[in-house]
């Protein structure tokens, strides 16, 4: 049987992480997500939001008009902190936070498992794939024309032999995290680097209780 003739579509769902958008709401969004899919992967990402590799994208807007958020309703810590990364292009600048909503996942899906799954003294967590890019290696962004990567190329030169200054490399770069409930070992194959599942261990005391339920729900 395919996957889609099982309702589990191969291709990944992606969001994209942003500044404005609701970190609850993000996180809820996934849940529900992992409740429906158990092969089908979800890619969190900072790429720009006019490109994206193919698959179904979600962006603030389709989370819910909550996900929206004004300035003003922002905590003066998160303003300042985003003062502090103007000068980053968005793809740099989004990534801290992909790694915090990304961690907020794993640690609340781990919460969300069967109570039945704990019999055998641990409950496993997602598969964590990360990769990081140059936007324009990846071809997200165009590169200079040839008149002008010629001319700061020659200006960079001229530093160099001066022997004052290093010659400058310019890279934008972005994050893509993947997660999903059963592992993708081709994605370490195309470069990812990869974070085994959570394990939550539970004691004797805390198994003999959700058998104990279980027991009680038969």
């Amino acid at each position: 049987m395919s996957n889609a003739e099982a309702g589990r579509p191969s291709t990944p769902h992606e969001i994209r992480i942003t500044h404005h958008g609701k970190i609850a709401n993000w996180v809820t969004f996934a849940l529900d997500y992992f409740k429906k899919y158990e092969e089908r992967p979800l890619v969190l990402h900072t790429l720009p939001a006019t490109q994206g590799r193919a698959g179904q994208t979600t962006d603030d807007r389709e989370i819910g008009a909550q996900g929206q958020t004004s300035d003003s309703a922002v905590p003066a810590g998160a303003r300042t902190n985003r003062k502090r990364a103007e000068g980053l292009h968005p793809s740099m600048a989004t990534i801290p936070r992909l790694v915090s909503v990304v961690e907020i996942i794993k640690r609340e899906y781990l919460k969300t498992l069967d109570a039945a799954l704990a019999e055998r003294g641990c409950l496993s967590g997602l598969h964590q794939y990360n990769e990081v890019g140059d936007l324009v290696e990846a071809g997200y962004v165009e590169r200079r024309g040839d008149e002008g990567e010629t001319g700061e190329r020659m200006e960079n030169l001229a530093h160099a032999l001066q022997g004052r200054h290093h010659v400058q490399q310019k890279k934008v770069a972005f994050m893509r995290v993947t997660l999903c409930r059963k592992a993708v070992p081709e994605l370490v194959k195309d470069g990812a680097t990869y974070q085994p599942p959570s394990v939550r261990r539970l004691s004797r005391s805390a198994r003999a209780r959700i058998k104990k339920k279980l027991r009680k729900q038969a």
